[in-house]
C-alpha cells in the first residue's frame, strides 16, 4: 500500500500548482449507512453454500484538500474499514461417497482512495458538492477455518485446517467506483468541520449480480471531516 499512497499524493501534488492556492490537511471519520457485504445462500442436490457478514460500523482515515482562490478544489482521502465474513460450503460427491464441508471465517482490512473534484457554493453556510473516482483495496486478509471430509463408504473422517492469506473469494484486491457527496463547511478560525453525506457506486465487484458474496454496490455513509 505505500506505493499506491505515494502515487496518489504525487498525482495531486503535480496538479496542485496549476490552480491550488492553499492546502488543508486533517482526518475523516464516519458511520456506514449500508452493509459492507451483500451475502446470500444457495443450494442444489449436490452442494450448498451460505455466506453471512456483520458490518463494522465505522470509517476512519486522513484527508487532504487543495483549494483555488475560486470555488473549486480537489479532495483526496485514505479511508479505512475493517471487514469480515463467514462462509460454509458443503458438497457431496455421490460417485465416490464423500461429503465435504468447509467452514471458514475471513477478516481483513479495506482501504478506499477517493479523489474528488469539489465545488463550494458562495453561501453563508458554505455548502459544497463533490464527485469523482475511488479505488478500493482489500488487504491484508486472513482466512481461518476447517475442512471436514467424510468417506460415507469407509466410515472415516478427515479434518484439514484452513489458514491462508489468499482466500479464493478475494483473490482480486482492487475495485474501482465513483463517488459523490454533499455537505456544509463550518468554520472557526483555521479549524473547519465538514459533515457530509457520501454515496459510492462500485463499478466492479467480487462477483456478478446474484453472486453469494459481493460488496453492497450502492454504499452510503455519513462522514465528518476536520481540516486545518
Amino acid at each position: 500500500m505505500p506505493f499506491l499512497l505515494r502515487l496518489l499524493l504525487w498525482g495531486l501534488a503535480a496538479t496542485a500548482p496549476q490552480f491550488a492556492q492553499s492546502l488543508l490537511l486533517g482526518f475523516k471519520a464516519g458511520i456506514p449507512m449500508t452493509q459492507y457485504f451483500d451475502t446470500r445462500s444457495a443450494a442444489s442436490l449436490s452442494s450448498s453454500a451460505d455466506y453471512s457478514a456483520a458490518t463494522r460500523r465505522y470509517t476512519a482515515g486522513v484527508s487532504a484538500e487543495w483549494r483555488s482562490e475560486t470555488v473549486l478544489g480537489i479532495e483526496a482521502d485514505v479511508l479505512y474499514k475493517r471487514m469480515g465474513y463467514v462462509g460454509i460450503i458443503h458438497t457431496i460427491d455421490s460417485s465416490r461417497g464423500i461429503s465435504t464441508t468447509a467452514a471458514f471465517d475471513i477478516k481483513g482490512d479495506s482501504w478506499d482512495f477517493p479523489i474528488l473534484l469539489k465545488y463550494r457554493f458562495r453561501r453563508k453556510l458554505h455548502p459544497y458538492a463533490s464527485g469523482g473516482g475511488v479505488v478500493r483495496y482489500v488487504g491484508p486478509v486472513q482466512a481461518r477455518g476447517e475442512e471436514t471430509a467424510q468417506d460415507l463408504v469407509a466410515g472415516t473422517t478427515t479434518r484439514t485446517p484452513i489458514d491462508t492469506a489468499d482466500p479464493f473469494d478475494l483473490r482480486k484486491r482492487f475495485y474501482p467506483g465513483v463517488s459523490a457527496g454533499s455537505g456544509v463547511e463550518l468554520r472557526r478560525g483555521r479549524l473547519r468541520l465538514l459533515p457530509e453525506l457520501r454515496y459510492t457506486r462500485w463499478t466492479a465487484n467480487i462477483a456478478k449480480r446474484g453472486g453469494l458474496l459481493r460488496f453492497e454496490p450502492d454504499q452510503w455513509e455519513w462522514l465528518l471531516g476536520v481540516l486545518f
